[in-house]
Parts: C-alpha cells; sequence; structure tokens
C-alpha cells in the first residue's frame, strides 16, 4: 500500500468491495451493483463522455443527445460487465463461462500445416475472458502486449487464482517483440496481437467508419515474414454468462518486393477495418475505445 495515492487506494477498495458481493452474491450481485455505479459515473463524469463521442457520433449520426448519452452509459455497463466477469473467475474458481468459437476447425486447420498463426483481435467483448479459451487450442498461444512486471498476474484474472492460459510477450522488449513472436510461429504456436490501436511503430491509414485512420500493420508484416496465416477473431459477450468468438476473415499476407510491403499491409489493414465495422454495427456497445480514434 505504500506510495499508493488516495486514488489509487479508493480504486482498490472499490474493487475489493466488488469481489466481496460477488463472493457472497456471485455475478448476479456483481451485476447489481455495478448499475447505480456506472450511473452515478455517466451523470457526473463530463469527460468519458468526451472520449466516447468521437465514436458514438459516427456510429449513431442520427441520435440526439439524450440517445446519445444512454449509447455511452450502455457502452460503460457493457464494459463494467466485462470486468465483472473477468473478477468472478478470479474470486470463484467453479465459475464457468459458455463460450462458442465460431470457426474453431478452421483455426485448427491452419495450425496443423506448421506456420503458426497470428490472431488479429481487438478490444472487443468480454475478449479477455474469451482469449482464455485458446488454451484449448492443441498448439501453445502467445498474447504480444505491453508488459507490467508488477500488474502481469491481474491483467487477465484480477485475483491472480487462475493461470494464465498463454504466455506474455513483452512488446518492449527487443524489437517490440517481433524476435519471440518470430519465434514462436517458427515453432507453429499462435501469436495473438490487438490492430485497433495505434501507439507506434509502422501503420497503415485506411478508412474507418467515413474518415481516415491509422492501424498498426507490424502483425502482417510479422506474419508475411513468418509465411503464417492473420486470422481475425473478434469476441462478442452474447448473455449473461455466455460469449462468441468468431472468426471474421483469414488473410494470407506476401509481397515478393519491398515496393509491395506498404500495398500488401494497407488491403490487410483495410481488411480488418472492415471486420471491426461489421461487428460494431452488430454490437455496437461492445468496443471499448475511450478516446478520439480518428484523431492520431
Amino acid at each position: 500500500m505504500r506510495g499508493r495515492t488516495l486514488g489509487q487506494r479508493l480504486e482498490a477498495l472499490g474493487h475489493a468491495i466488488f469481489y466481496l458481493v460477488m463472493l457472497v452474491a456471485g455475478q448476479l450481485g456483481g451485476y447489481v451493483l455495478l448499475v447505480p455505479v456506472i450511473l452515478v459515473y455517466a451523470v457526473s463524469s463530463r469527460a468519458i463522455h468526451g472520449r466516447m463521442a468521437p465514436y458514438l457520433g459516427r456510429r449513431f449520426p442520427d441520435h440526439g443527445p439524450w440517445r446519445r448519452f444512454m449509447d455511452g452509459y450502455h457502452i460503460l455497463l457493457s464494459f463494467g460487465q466485462t470486468l465483472v466477469d473477468r473478477g468472478l473467475l478470479g474470486v470463484n474458481r467453479k465459475a464457468v463461462m459458455a463460450g462458442n468459437t465460431d470457426g474453431y476447425e478452421v483455426l485448427e486447420g491452419l495450425l496443423a500445416r506448421g506456420r503458426g498463426v497470428v490472431l488479429v483481435t481487438a478490444h472487443v467483448g468480454n475478449w479477455q475472458t474469451a482469449l482464455a479459451q485458446l488454451g484449448k487450442l492443441s498448439r501453445p498461444v502467445h498474447a504480444l502486449m505491453q508488459y507490467d512486471q508488477n500488474a502481469a498476474a491481474n491483467q487477465y484474472f484480477d485475483v491472480g487464482q487462475n493461470e494464465l492460459p498463454f504466455a506474455i510477450i513483452d512488446a518492449e522488449g527487443a524489437f517490440g517483440g517481433m524476435v519471440d513472436s518470430a519465434a514462436a510461429l517458427a515453432r507453429g504456436e499462435v501469436v495473438t496481437i490487438m490492430a485497433d490501436r495505434y501507439i507506434k511503430g509502422s501503420f497503415s491509414r485506411v478508412d474507418f467508419f467515413g474518415k481516415e485512420v491509422r492501424l498498426p500493420d507490424s502483425a502482417y508484416v510479422l506474419a508475411s515474414c513468418s509465411q503464417a496465416p492473420v486470422v481475425i477473431m473478434l469476441s462478442a459477450k452474447t448473455g449473461r454468462r455466455s460469449y462468441e468468438l468468431k472468426i471474421w476473415d483469414v488473410l494470407h499476407p506476401e509481397y515478393r518486393a519491398r515496393h509491395e510491403r506498404a500495398v500488401m499491409t494497407r488491403d490487410c489493414a483495410r481488411s480488418f477495418a472492415s471486420c471491426l465495422e461489421k461487428y460494431l454495427k452488430k454490437y455496437p456497445h461492445q468496443w471499448y475505445n475511450f478516446f478520439d480514434f480518428w484523431k492520431q
């Protein structure tokens, strides 16, 4: 506790209260407690609505102020529910989420070729809980992500009782984790990469809901160099205790000359953006993007 700010201590206390409620009343208890917390936050915080406005304005251009407020509330509530689900799996080893993987056989078929798979996904649905199901695959799974030595154990299951179903490759390591990722693919394994947030490195400019954005393209370069396919897989929360992992597209990135690389990465990024748009038309309140995605 030493060195923590008052805000961090209050946040930790809030988490502890939610864990206690879930231990006593389960997932439903966590959901019930979540409603007034999210409502107060949605009413009192103008900043969060400002962060969601760029997306909501493009996804729901015909919605007025009240409907736009409710859209924001539903996104926050949905995000809160995913955190409750994740916490439940941490505090209750017997808790079960019913998951369905649409395209599981396709994924296993690609792995059988022995060149590995680059699994491209996004911050949608209950992705942290759903990705745990990848531990059922026949090959080991690695998540390329920013690795915090102090927070890694809590990244996917808050309380840390459950063992992570995949290994973490540090995106801040040598060459952005690309060397370790390429080695995993060479062994025929899976590397998961989030492709809906550009932070640094190479990128491609593509259209997304009518305006140009930057999307990271390292996943496609990695796949082409390793001769591995790219699987675009997105998760969705479909019920209180159910979710779905679905393959939206399979790409085979390749280029023969260096000047062709930019075309290849742009085509792949366009395919990802198209899949994400289609997903958001079906699940508009399950993209947890709390910044101006178009202002980069």
